[in-house]
């Protein structure tokens, strides 16, 4: 029987077999965070405090730093606002935590990965099947691996209730922007 629980990272542990000594854990992700849910951030009525407290204006930090939708709540980037609060610079403290090198997984561009990401960036919601992805970037197969592996690194929200995959937020969307301006786009770059 498993007497302590540990937490791996932000990647759902890779299962190899069924029969493997370790495959009876109970896994909390940005796909499915049950209970654990109002814990993996803030959540909205924490950052309202915080906004009050620290004098911020409280709905161009919901337009910058929310939008994970896990369970009932929305949750918000912690490392971002507590920056923000800190600091009060809103721009994107997301390159100084996360690995920029992730995001030339867009420039793959299986099928039509391009066009999905740009759809995104207008605003729109995107359907994905978050239920081929093994948990292995070196594995990565179709277009729903690359924004499953996305949604579980942070730069995609995701909404469980219609299975679609979004930009959660400004500084999500400026971290994507530059990621695209980097590569020869030049039908989405104006």
């Amino acid at each position: 029987y498993i007497q302590l629980a540990y937490l791996t990272g932000i990647l759902p542990i890779k299962k190899e077999k069924t029969q493997s000594a370790v495959n009876n854990l109970e896994e909390f992700t940005m796909l499915h965070s049950y209970e654990l849910a109002p814990y993996i951030g803030f959540t909205e009525n924490e950052v309202k405090m915080l906004c009050q407290k620290y004098d911020r204006d409280f709905e161009k930090v919901k337009k910058w730093y929310d939008g994970y939708l896990l369970e009932n709540y929305e949750i918000y980037n912690p490392k971002a606002v507590v920056s923000v609060m800190l600091r009060g610079k809103f721009r994107s403290y997301w390159s100084e935590t996360g690995s920029y090198e992730v995001i030339v997984l867009i420039n793959m561009n299986y099928d039509g990965l391009k066009n999905t990401i740009i759809e995104m960036l207008s605003g729109q919601n995107v359907k994905v099947n978050t239920l081929t992805f093994k948990n292995d970037p070196a594995n990565i197969q179709s277009k729903d691996d690359v924004i499953t592996y996305l949604i579980h690194l942070g730069y995609l929200g995701y909404n469980e209730k219609d299975e679609t995959a979004f930009i959660p937020n400004e500084e999500i969307r400026h971290e994507l922007i530059n990621a695209v301006k980097s590569t020869n786009w030049s039908d989405l770059i104006h």
